[in-house]
């Protein structure tokens, strides 16, 4: 037997997602404010990448949404990433450390970044700066992890030396 939902037909219009966008369709809806609207939505922050990236996922996925801040003079420690994240900087700008070459990549407010999965990618990010990095991040992750990330040993890169030379190259 198939239960039926009590909805009221109240005139008004639900959203139906289509794209990158809204559209609007009539629809039952259950009763409302109506000064609140049935749906809405809220860009929290948007960014770019040139970088070329897929997710592959074999079986279940858990994803988080999550904001992260780095205060100024913080770094998330070195680390890897057990499954795809995508990050958005929203404010500040965040230092990326790859610890396979200690090479580094600075992004900036409305810039994004693809994180490589698995131990042979420790990587480390830095607040230089003197206002907080704000970060909006999507990790897609199998169920059984209990965190996005796992903590790596220090790959041996000079850190003082290279957020230095990042920085007086930055000041050129």
């Amino acid at each position: 037997m198939v239960k039926k939902s009590k909805l009221a037909v109240a005139g008004t219009v639900a959203a139906v997602a289509l794209g990158a966008g809204f559209a609007t369709q009539p629809v039952a809806q259950a009763d409302v404010a109506a000064d609140v609207p049935p749906v809405s939505a809220v860009t929290l922050s948007q960014g770019v990448t040139s970088a070329p990236f897929k997710i592959k996922a074999n079986g279940n996925r858990k994803v988080l949404y999550r904001k992260a801040v780095v205060q100024p003079g913080a770094s998330t420690g070195w680390h890897y990433h057990v499954g795809e994240e995508i990050a958005v900087i929203n404010s500040g700008t965040f230092t990326r450390i790859d610890g396979s070459d200690c090479s580094v990549e600075e992004y900036g407010a409305g810039e994004s970044l693809v994180e490589p999965v698995g131990p042979t990618t420790v990587h480390m990010g830095i607040n230089k700066g003197s206002v907080p990095v704000e970060l909006y991040v999507v990790d897609i992750i199998p169920t059984g992890a209990t965190a996005p990330t796992t903590l790596a040993p220090d790959p041996g890169c000079d850190i003082d030396a290279i957020t230095s030379k990042s920085t007086s190259a930055g000041a050129k």
